[in-house]
């Protein structure tokens, strides 16, 4: 039976800094017999808005196990290369795009994840003189209806998950995670980009109450457009509500799935 982490070149991982693409991009180091081909690259496309602890894991991997590459958009050259050391940390990428794009992402026009995770990765590879790829993206067994909707070619890449194709499932990466030198040590309600107005209320209300702050650069932009990414709640009405009455939702498992995986 092939091994569904053995990829076949070229090929690109898609690393969100998350504890699940971590856990894909180990196995598919390992299944390369601890070293990554030549013709492969590992990205983390970085938003400016993940969290401190996400970037230092990115870091952390590229130390232990293999070079990652950063990338970041940038309006005038589609993207940018930045190191741990020059990445952004205020949201710098996002809020270039929507300078440019002149209005905020919502649940419908996902454009924040088009344009500054896939459309800078892609123009680095193609810079790289990669003419066609395989993707290898971290959605676990467990997620279905995730994989259902992203899986298959995109133009010059062919996505792929093998972390569903080998029946790996959330428990099987936090269990792994547990028995290793070092992890994420992150709650899942701030990976990604900690305010993404894809989460679920419950979940921004988490944000609210464990660190405010993170909320900050989206309440500036919500004043500064006169819009919201959302027409059911502002980021500063959250922030208000929790300051002043606390937490009014669990996290429901409302978040709406996007391709900036875990």
């Amino acid at each position: 039976m092939n091994n569904p982490y053995k990829i076949e070149p070229p090929f690109v991982v898609s690393f969100s800094g998350g504890a699940t693409s971590g856990f894909m991009l180990r196995k598919i180091i390992d299944a390369w017999g601890g070293e990554l081909p030549e013709d492969s690259r590992v990205v983390f496309a970085n938003t400016g808005l993940e969290h401190s602890k996400t970037i230092d894991f990115v870091h952390e991997i590229e130390q232990r196990w293999c070079p990652v590459t950063w990338v970041e958009y940038c309006p005038e050259l589609k993207y940018k290369v930045v190191t741990y050391e020059t990445a952004s940390r205020k949201g710098e990428p996002f809020s270039q795009m929507i300078e440019k794009k002149k209005y905020l992402p919502n649940p419908v026009a996902r454009i924040c994840t088009v344009n500054l995770k896939i459309k800078a990765t892609t123009a680095y590879l193609m810079d790289q003189d990669f003419d066609e790829w395989n993707n290898a993206i971290g959605l676990r067994k467990d997620e279905p209806h995730r994989v259902h909707r992203i899986k298959g070619d995109r133009g010059c890449e062919s996505v792929c998950c093998p972390m569903y194709q080998a029946g790996d499932t959330l428990d099987d990466v936090e269990n792994w995670w547990k028995l290793q030198e070092f992890r994420l040590d992150l709650p899942r309600h701030m990976g990604n980009c900690v305010g993404c107005y894809l989460k679920s209320r419950g979940r921004i209300e988490m944000v609210a109450e464990d660190e405010p702050h993170q909320l900050d650069w989206w309440v500036d932009q919500e004043k500064k457009t006169g819009n919201t990414f959302r027409k059911d709640r502002t980021f500063r009405g959250i922030q208000l509500q929790v300051l002043q009455q606390g937490r009014l939702f669990d996290d429901d498992g409302s978040s709406i799935p996007c391709n900036c995986t875990d």
